[in-house]
């Protein structure tokens, strides 16, 4: 509104100023005591028009002025602390410097809120973790540190890597569906349990784990002496090789999608078998960057963002170790025929022909075994089996997972007359061709 009347009286300021210049260069007949009565008229109103406009200025200034002494309150500084300001500054210059000043001690403030924060978290003894909705860690404190083990850093990466997908799930959709923190029993990717307590952050999926001190000490002090294995000397792979002696590695790989040949590979686990053990102590798990986004559809499915492989080295920069680790070594996994021909591909466009030993799909060999079982999934096989699924959707997590399978199935083959790669080779290209091209379970992500 006051914006509006000073355009109306510049407006009737321009117009009668505009007008009295131009009267006296009219050739018309006009009386002369008229053209004088209009002179003072307009005179009047111009004269009138400018004291208007400059208190309405000078009213606009004041008010510029409060909105400054307003920001300074705002901001809780005395008028001693204000920061020099130059005689020539005019009312906006005053505004302005009076904003930065807010600005710069809000953010002083923020900042001393976070270092208390940081400093009361730390002196908790229970172990405390933020998660985004993604399953990126945004938080942790001090005593939650250890749970990450020599993991550096911690912040922005999957929790995914060192908690089940499949337990922490059903921990957040509990979470998810109540007021109070709910209390879980966790596993870890390598299958120990750890307790903990969930609450959910607001309403878009964030949530805050709890673990107790007793509980961080447990993980950090437990033991596996069976890390100490290492794979037997490696023989020579042939199809009368004895399934019992085969060196082997279960091995997945988490994609950008499904096409093998136009799709990148965006992470790669594997654990080395050899007959029926899976020996821990040899795990591949790496990150790769595909040179291209990552679709969003398909981050909720294995947890891996685009800032998580953004300094992730390129597939030709792991090729080699990939070369390396599979040469001469049965690879097993679910759908294994897919990782293979993603990594084919992924190896053919760094200019090698690579081609495995052989590969077993423990998918295939179990329905070849259990022909009347109607699913077919890598859950439920592992159920099935006695395998605790972990870590489900990495590339380590479902590796792991078919690796205990496929130590689980080895004595069931051998109780059938399945001893030997050959056999087992024939067993499942006998359950695929029962199944068909869309039988049983297979790999899927979200539609676009």
């Amino acid at each position: 509104m006051r914006s509006m009347r000073v355009q109306i009286w510049v407006a009737v300021l321009i117009a009668a100023v505009g007008f009295l210049a131009v009267m006296p260069a009219m050739r018309v007949a006009i009386d002369s005591q008229s053209l004088r009565l209009a002179t003072a008229l307009l005179a009047g109103i111009a004269i009138i028009s400018g004291l208007a406009l400059a208190l309405e200025v000078r009213r606009q200034g004041l008010r510029i002025e409060q909105l400054r002494g307003w920001v300074n309150l705002v901001a809780g500084e005395s008028e001693s602390l204000r920061r020099e300001i130059a005689p020539e500054a005019d009312a906006v210059d005053r505004v302005q410097l009076a904003i930065i000043d807010m600005l710069g001690m809000r953010m002083d403030q923020q900042g001393a809120i976070y270092r208390r924060l940081g400093d009361v978290l730390n002196a908790i003894p229970d172990g405390i973790v933020v998660m985004t909705p993604e399953g990126l860690i945004s938080l942790v404190n001090a005593a939650g540190r250890p749970l990450f083990g020599g993991r550096d850093p911690v912040i922005g990466t999957s929790i995914y890597e060192t908690l089940s997908r499949h337990s922490l799930g059903d921990a957040l959709a509990l979470a998810r569906g109540s007021d109070r923190p709910v209390t879980a029993s966790l596993h870890t990717v390598w299958a120990d349990a750890i307790h903990a307590t969930v609450t959910r952050i607001g309403t878009d999926g964030s949530a805050l784990l709890r673990f107790p001190s007793t509980e961080v000490a447990s993980v950090a002090l437990e033991h596996d002496f069976s890390l100490h294995d290492r794979p037997a000397q490696a023989i020579v792979v042939t199809p009368q090789t004895a399934l019992a002696e085969l060196p082997a590695m279960a091995i997945d790989t988490e994609t950008t999608g499904l096409d093998p040949q136009n799709d990148r590979v965006i992470s790669i686990g594997a654990v080395r078998l050899h007959g029926a053990r899976l020996i821990r102590s040899w795990t591949m798990n790496m990150l790769v960057n595909p040179g291209r986004s990552i679709p969003t559809r398909t981050i909720p499915v294995h947890g891996i963002s685009n800032a998580m492989v953004a300094d992730a080295p390129a597939f030709e920069q792991v090729a080699g170790r990939v070369l390396e680790q599979t040469s001469g070594l049965v690879l097993v996994g679910c759908h294994v025929d897919f990782d293979v021909a993603i990594l084919r591909a992924e190896l053919r466009r760094c200019g090698h022909d690579w081609q495995p030993t052989a590969s077993l799909d423990v998918r295939l060999l179990y329905a070849g075994l259990f022909p009347k079982q109607g699913t077919l999934s890598l859950d439920d096989i592992a159920a099935d089996l006695g395998v605790r699924a972990i870590g489900r959707h990495s590339a380590l997590g479902d590796a792991l997972t078919a690796g205990e399978i496929f130590v689980r199935l080895v004595p069931v083959l051998s109780e059938r007359g399945v001893t030997t790669l050959e056999a087992a080779q024939a067993l499942q290209q006998k359950a695929a061709r029962r199944l068909g091209p869309g039988g049983g379970a297979h790999r899927s992500v979200p539609a676009p």
